[in-house]
């Protein structure tokens, strides 16, 4: 290779910046609440201009409410809506954004995910169901042979995040069971008894997805039109009666209290 093309490869590597984003090809209209590269720190964030601030996707203006915005995020974020309500439930008497962390940090070790607990907690802020409440960054001192007032900075700034009583509405409809209910027994009661079956035979012992996979096919409920089993898992995660831990489906705990439901539910239908 002659000398001068490898000058040019060099020039070409080093202008190569494997972290740099082109803005020609982002579009704008993507970045909302659920880009999870919007991680901008609270102070400075609170700080810029308001021209650079994007409008929020979810927010008490766009949905009628805090509770009807924070009730569409969810419906939208399935995946996180577990982290998501239980920040709402953690934060109900105040929570340190350093604590916050370690507990979300905790939560998403079986579901590895880019959003942050910034993220997340920024995303309940927009909607309405949490509120930021920021430490004093510095202190007032006073130079008594100077005659100077001057401002010491602290070192470290730890927020705490607090629930909203739009967010403690939220949560209280989240852990009631109230959404559980109108799925399995009123817009899904065709399959009540593939749902009984699902939550029993997990609630036995953890299983993989094609354990379900196989006991939803016995059903001849299933077969037209077709259901396999993904579509139950789906929907009582999002339901919050099922979550992925330790590498296997498990019931939550809020799916072992509404199993005695599900159990007389079928048992009545059968009667």
């Amino acid at each position: 290779m002659a000398e001068d093309q490898i000058v040019d490869l060099w020039d070409e590597e080093d202008e190569f910046d494997p972290l740099a984003v082109d803005d020609l090809d982002i579009n704008q209209e993507d970045m909302d609440d659920d880009n999870p590269l919007d991680t901008v720190d609270y102070p400075t964030m609170r700080n810029m201009p308001e021209g650079m601030l994007r409008e929020s996707v979810y927010s008490p203006e766009r949905q009628g409410g805090a509770v009807e915005a924070v009730l569409a995020m969810l419906d939208h974020n399935p995946a996180r809506r577990p982290a998501l309500v239980s920040i709402l439930g953690w934060c109900e008497g105040g929570c340190l954004n350093s604590e916050l962390t370690e507990k979300v940090d905790a939560l998403q070790a079986d579901n590895r995910s880019v959003y942050g607990t910034t993220t997340l907690c920024r995303m309940l802020e927009r909607a309405g169901a949490l509120e930021l409440e920021m430490p004093e960054t510095a202190e007032e001192h006073e130079d008594i042979e100077e005659g100077v007032e001057y401002l010491e900075i602290k070192e470290r700034v730890d927020p705490t995040w607090r629930t909203t009583e739009a967010g403690k509405e939220v949560f209280a409809q989240m852990t009631d069971g109230s959404a559980f209910r109108d799925m399995v027994f009123n817009r899904d009661v065709k399959y009540v008894e593939v749902y009984r079956a699902v939550m029993n035979f997990v609630a036995a012992s953890p299983r993989s997805k094609d354990d379900i996979e196989q006991l939803v096919d016995g059903f001849a409920v299933v077969q037209s039109p077709r259901r396999f089993g993904g579509h139950f898992i789906d929907m009582l995660e999002r339901t919050d009666v099922l979550h992925w831990k330790d590498r296997s489906w498990q019931l939550t705990d809020l799916g072992r209290k509404m199993l005695p439901e599900v159990n007389a539910q079928v048992e009545k239908k059968g009667e």
